[in-house]
């Protein structure tokens, strides 16, 4: 493997690339397993000696063998796991899924307002394929969602929820629907009555940010101890858990 290639796959590491190339690294067996089995198109798989064994016969094709010191410097993880694929970033209409929403037998997505840790998004992204819910928006504020580790937070479910930017085009398409946004003030959440929308989940340090340039409901999870706060993406996922119960069996 030449050093231009090597460079081209570590400079993945940074946003700016992954936007402009198109293109996300995927590491470990489990995850890439998962790529393969979606609709997201997969460029090249990387292997060290000894893992080609664990690749399906199918990928071989689309697989190079790299010596350890070549994945080390190819890898974004301090321990590579000895297998790395490179996947396009799809390319799906956000405002198609928005116009689309209230036809959905759950008629929900998520936006994800400022939240900075990757952890945190990939946790929502996982509890949105959990619960059904039908896609994850997210600001420009917040943390990239390709970044590997939130799609190592997302277990999977990166490769098969539509995640998608939140542009100033957004708000003509969502005019339809009701937007629920998760705040200390709010509405208990049980008390919600819930409509086809949109539920808003900011980060824990700034709180909601492009939520206030629309009309929304706050909502809350009602407390009985003393923390300050919740973690974002608990939060949200008990959110995603009452709309999906709300419309169970409608």
């Amino acid at each position: 493997m030449t050093r231009e290639e090597i460079l081209q796959i570590k400079s993945l590491s940074k946003r700016s690339e992954r936007k402009k190339r198109g293109l996300f690294i995927v590491e470990g067996m489990k995850n890439i397993l998962e790529l393969a089995s979606s609709p997201i198109e997969l460029e090249r798989i990387y292997y060290t000696q000894g893992m080609d064994e664990h690749i399906p016969e199918q990928l071989i094709p689309s697989s190079t063998v790299l010596s350890s010191k070549e994945m080390e410097r190819c890898s974004q993880m301090k321990t590579p796991p000895g297998i790395l694929a490179v996947a396009q970033i799809p390319n799906r209409n956000a405002n198609q899924i928005l116009q689309e929403l209230p036809n959905r037998k759950l008629p929900f997505a998520l936006v994800a307002d400022g939240i900075q840790d990757p952890g945190n998004l990939g946790t929502l992204i996982r509890s949105i394929e959990w619960f059904g819910l039908n896609a994850v928006f997210v600001t420009p504020s917040t943390t990239d969602p390709w970044s590997a580790k939130c799609v190592q937070a997302s277990m999977g479910s990166i490769f098969k929820v539509p995640v998608l930017d939140w542009t100033s085009d957004s708000i003509s398409a969502a005019a339809s629907l009701q937007n629920f946004a998760m705040d200390l003030d709010g509405t208990p959440y049980d008390a919600v009555s819930w409509s086809p929308g949109l539920i808003w989940i900011g980060s824990e340090s700034h709180g909601l940010q492009e939520a206030k340039q629309i009309e929304h409901e706050k909502i809350t999870i009602p407390r009985f101890g003393r923390a300050e706060s919740l973690n974002a993406g608990v939060a949200g996922s008990i959110a995603c858990a009452e709309v999906a119960k709300s419309y169970q069996g409608t």
